[in-house]
């Protein structure tokens, strides 16, 4: 029998987006697919492509690499992309799939997942990767809810980020019977230097090189994200008119609220000590982190469910000041005075206390960034969170079956 957990197994992704699109679910499907692949599996992932993207050469360091089956997004309704290609893409290759892994939310791969044969020959395995409700989509959300509930009910294994979000959860709630069938799996991020296609370390000491140039001598506070309102970086741009002016902020992210946040940083005079700044590589990501003073992550809402950049941030030894909001994965993820702080989601004079403190205590600086990275080594590294994905993938892939031959998608 084959060493490789996997082998001779066909898994598909359907993700939303996949890398090099920027954002947390994104890392997470790539991160399990290229898992999967390194312990055996052939793996494939269908994705939405608003780029169009050529298709990608092969791995320059010729390890496996999933095949991404990218779909041009013909049509969005409320930030969710639609194609016909997408829906033939996912369907044909689940006829073919030892194991169907779904990333959620994504309303369009609710209608093949609904058709996916539970018994018999044909039987093909359902995994949802449960990241985040669907949140403030009003009629679309409540047109979609009883597809979410048909789909929980189909699904084989519900993987859900941590226990606090699951029990916030209302749509997890409504399924009965689905705790039985429900794991929790924290999100893994890889150690700094390690999982990745080695990154042109000039790269990012370009990007280092010109925010030091611009402190000139400040102290670094980051945050990093999609600049969307639940992020909340609109809170931390006023909390920083309260914070010591030897400190400055980069904040790294695009996103529809771009102007808006440009033009509150010349509104509240804060010009000299704020750099917007578009995405970076992953080297430069790497540089901003290694340099940070403290990361920051402001978020307002439940649709923050997990934060995968504060694990990121937790990886370099970085303390972090985020918010508790009720319901999410948040405040379990950064634990009070464990890996950072925690204040009151939409509360600037509070976030701008907790940003002061950090900058004026150096010994419970210390300890905290001690705190973070034991806290991402303990419960957050990538070995840990494949080798739970992988457990939960054993406990409904048949010992002897799904084993399938490729086919073209």
């Amino acid at each position: 029998m084959s060493r490789l957990p996997l082998a001779g197994r066909r898994v598909v992704h359907w993700a939303k987006f996949y890398p090099p699109h920027r954002g947390g679910m994104e890392s997470v499907a790539a991160a399990l697919a290229q898992a999967a692949c390194q312990d055996g599996a052939s793996v494939e992932v269908v994705a939405f492509d608003p780029a169009r993207r050529p298709a990608a050469a092969p791995p320059a360091d010729g390890l496996p690499a999933p095949r991404v089956l990218r779909c041009p997004v013909r049509w969005a309704l409320a930030s969710q992309p639609l194609s016909w290609r997408y829906l033939w893409r996912a369907w044909r290759t689940a006829r073919q799939a030892s194991l169907v892994h779904l990333h959620a939310p994504n309303m369009l791969a609710l209608l093949p997942a609904l058709l996916l044969p539970r018994q018999g020959p044909g039987r093909v395995p359902l995994v949802v990767h449960w990241h985040s409700d669907v949140v403030d989509k009003g009629w679309l959300g409540r047109l979609v809810a009883p597809l979410e509930r048909a789909l929980l009910r189909r699904a084989d294994r519900v993987i859900v980020t941590s226990a606090p979000y699951a029990q916030g959860s209302l749509r997890l709630r409504q399924v009965r019977g689905l705790r039985e069938r429900q794991r929790v799996v924290p999100i893994g991020v890889a150690a700094p230097g390690a999982g990745r296609a080695s990154p042109d370390p000039g790269d990012g000491a370009a990007t280092l090189a010109g925010v030091q140039d611009w402190l000139a001598g400040r102290r670094l506070l980051l945050a990093l994200g999609r600049l969307v309102p639940y992020k909340g970086f609109e809170v931390l741009l006023q909390a920083l008119t309260r914070v010591d002016p030897r400190a400055a902020l980069v904040l790294v992210g695009q996103g529809p609220q771009a102007d808006a946040l440009q033009a509150q940083v010349q509104a509240l005079g804060l010009a000299d000590r704020v750099r917007l700044l578009p995405e970076v590589d992953d080297a430069g990501r790497d540089a901003l982190l290694s340099a940070a003073q403290v990361f920051c992550l402001p978020s307002v809402a439940r649709a923050e469910a997990f934060g995968v950049v504060l694990v990121e941030a937790m990886a370099h030894g970085v303390p972090v000041v985020a918010t508790h909001i009720p319901g999410s994965g948040v405040p379990w993820v950064n634990q009070h005075m464990v890996s950072g702080l925690n204040v009151p989601p939409g509360d600037a004079a509070a976030l701008a206390a907790a940003l002061n403190q950090l900058l004026a205590d150096e010994p419970l600086r210390r300890h905290l960034a001690q705190g973070a990275r034991q806290r991402h080594q303990e419960a957050f590294s990538q070995a840990r969170a494949w080798a739970a994905t992988l457990a939960v993938y054993r406990e409904v892939l048949p010992e002897n079956a799904g084993i399938r031959p490729v086919l073209p998608a």
